[in-house]
Order: C-alpha cells, then structure tokens, then sequence
C-alpha cells in the first residue's frame, strides 16, 4: 500500500485527472527538498523559500499510486524565475520526481482541500475505505487554523477524528493483509466483512456527518 511515482499517464491516472477536472497535462519535476522545509507543509515551505530566493509559489496537485487507490493530492511546488518547476517539500520515501499537475484555480488561505481518491482494484472494500477517508477529511473541516501544523478541532468532530483514524489505522492493515468483503471482519470477529462493520458502515459515516452538521452549524474552512 505504499504510495509510489507513476511512471506514466496510466488509466486510472487519467480517472484521476478527470475527477480533479484537470486543465493542464500532468509532468515529472524534481523533488529537491530544501533543508528547513518540513513534509506535509508543501504551502509553508514554499512561502519560506519565496521569501529566500524568490521566485513564485506554484498551485497544483500531486499524483500518488498505491496497490488499491490512485489519488492526487493538493500541492505547492516552487517556480524560479527560469519558470522550472521543483518541488521543495520532503517526502517520507524519498521520491527524486513528481508528478505533477498545475491548476490555476487554487489560491491558498489556510483551507483543507481533501484528495481526490479512486479504486484501482476490483475489492469493494477499498471504496468503503475512501468514503471513510472522506469522512475523516469532512470533520477536519471545522478545525480553526492555530499555525501551519496544528487545527483546533471543536467537539463532537474532534473526538469523531479520533474513532475515524483508528478505523481508517484498521482498514490500512486489514487490506494490507487482503481483506474484503468475504474476509472475516477487520475487528477480529469471525463474522465477515460485509455481515459484520461493512453491514452499516455507510449508514454509520452519514449519522455522523449528519450530527457533527447540526451541532456545529458551518465548516469556518470549508
């Protein structure tokens, strides 16, 4: 499940590409990671390498590929003044490329952008695990921004993050083992999947959204 380059526009990039309505082609720029930025904070590093070196923060999206789900993530990446792309944010397993795909129509304020996910296999229980991936990115919504790294998440969405990341914890594990549907349940029961947490799981995901939305009223990052 480990997330991976494409090498190629691939069909299940392009389902991507279409479900972002990408304008532009996607292309390869170098990952060179400057040594002050930090990972999962492309937006703030490429603030602090504008102001070092000039140049102009670049919008756009990310593509990742792993065993179950293609996805693109929102990014920035750092244009100089040769108008050459690079991204400058670390990444966990050190990717020397990205690919990457421009869009115009993004202007960061602090807003949560969650990524766009697909199924590339032919186990159900992996759409189960996007919509939960949905979910969990939904309640981090209603978080106030306290500096690049830390969201104040009000209560009831801030103790749904945490019984959905545990979930979302399980699910990783249990498809990495080749879970589905016909499998006995990722909560260590005998039943399987779809008999046991899949029975209700969508019905259960609803409930919540539909509860966090009328305590909370409005999502102030939405």
């Amino acid at each position: 499940m480990l997330p991976k380059v494409p090498t190629e526009v691939n069909p299940f990039v392009e389902k991507v590409l279409d479900k972002i309505n990408a304008e532009f082609d996607p292309e390869f720029i170098p990952v060179i990671p400057e040594p002050y930025a930090k990972p999962e904070n492309c937006f703030a590093n490429v603030d602090e390498k504008v102001k070092r070196d000039g140049g102009k923060v670049h919008y756009g999206w990310a593509i990742f590929q792993s065993s179950i789900i293609c996805e693109a993530e929102r990014h920035a990446v750092w244009e100089n003044d040769n108008e050459e792309l690079i991204d400058i944010t670390p990444r966990e397993f050190g990717f020397e490329k990205m690919m990457f795909v421009s869009d115009n129509n993004l202007v960061y304020r602090g807003q949560l952008i969650d990524n766009a996910r697909i199924n590339i296999t032919n186990n159900k229980l992996v759409d189960d695990y996007i919509k939960l991936c949905e979910t969990l990115e939904f309640f981090y919504t209603y978080g106030t921004r306290l500096n690049d790294d830390m969201l104040n998440v009000p209560e009831p969405a801030l103790t749904l993050t945490f019984q959905y990341q545990n979930l979302k914890n399980m699910f990783q594990a249990y498809l990495y083992q080749g879970g589905t549907e016909q499998t006995p349940c990722l909560c260590g029961s005998e039943v399987k999947y779809k008999k046991c947490h899949g029975r209700n799981l969508r019905v259960n995901f609803q409930n919540d959204l539909l509860k966090v939305s009328k305590v909370l009223k409005e999502r102030p990052l939405a």
